[in-house]
């Protein structure tokens, strides 16, 4: 099941979020996402053959990934952070905004007022002053934060926009099978005994930028966003979501099953 111009139109007709959020709520109930990130193993995947073996599925794409998958799909996460402007092909894609708690209208105002953005759906993401990065989901492993986005209209900070939007999307959708493509987390091993990674771009399809992407995770950020997929799996499995990843170099827990663009 694709959405179209026609659920994209109604989703724009209720006025509040809280009702926007719950008018996809199990929308997509037991179907697939294929949940679209940034990694530099992305683009080494044949555009035409992705796109014919995903032209009729649910896509989802967070930020820059939409440039590889432009005209199929449905629903793009952007944050104010690193923001490059978008064209896009599809006038059926919803466009949802990750907003920082703290500065929700101050970000609301450059998106629609500076940048003219169009915003299907917006939703605050909880971190600072409230609590510190080691309050943060991939920190706490506490997955059921995830929950939030279909109760209390709000998510816990990731980090990371697959932390923060992609995941907590997919459980508001009801979806019972997600696939990731292009979602790589990150080579710690660049760090070589640094607090961050100076080439932090390298760890992105660099092709789809236009703009920059800021100074990246710390080494303790980065190890953590790895480490917690351990306590991932779990937390999937107990919700009877199957995650199967599409990266010859995801770092994640073992246990997620690999799998390639051929067997979609």
């Amino acid at each position: 099941m694709k959405i179209n111009k026609s659920i994209r139109t109604q989703l724009q007709g209720y006025k509040s979020i809280e009702e926007r959020l719950d008018f996809l709520k199990g929308m997509f109930e037991n179907d697939t996402a294929y949940l679209i990130s940034c990694g530099p193993s992305l683009t080494t995947h044949d555009k035409q053959l992705l796109h014919d073996k995903l032209k009729d599925k649910l896509v989802i794409c967070a930020k820059q990934s939409l440039n590889y998958f432009n005209n199929i799909c449905d629903i793009h996460l952007v944050s104010t952070y690193n923001f490059q402007p978008y064209i896009y092909e599809n006038d059926a894609t919803i466009k949802s905004f990750q907003l920082t708690a703290c500065n929700m209208e101050d970000e609301l105002y450059r998106i629609t007022q500076k940048w003219n953005h169009e915003i299907d759906l917006y939703f605050p993401v909880i971190s600072g002053p409230w609590i510190t990065l080691e309050g943060s989901t991939a920190y706490t492993r506490n997955f059921d934060n995830w929950k939030q986005l279909g109760s209390n209209t709000q998510v816990i900070w990731g980090p990371g926009i697959l932390y923060e939007s992609g995941f907590p999307l997919c459980y508001l959708l009801g979806v019972k099978r997600i696939v990731t493509i292009g979602w790589d987390i990150g080579d710690i091993s660049r760090y070589k005994g640094q607090d961050r990674d100076p080439n932090w771009i390298e760890q992105h399809a660099t092709e789809l930028y236009s703009a920059g992407v800021g100074k990246g995770p710390s080494h303790t950020e980065l190890k953590n966003t790895i480490e917690c997929t351990s306590e991932m799996y779990d937390w999937f499995k107990k919700e009877n979501i199957q995650v199967q990843i599409i990266s010859d170099t995801n770092p994640a827990d073992k246990r997620f099953e690999r799998i390639t663009i051929n067997e979609i």
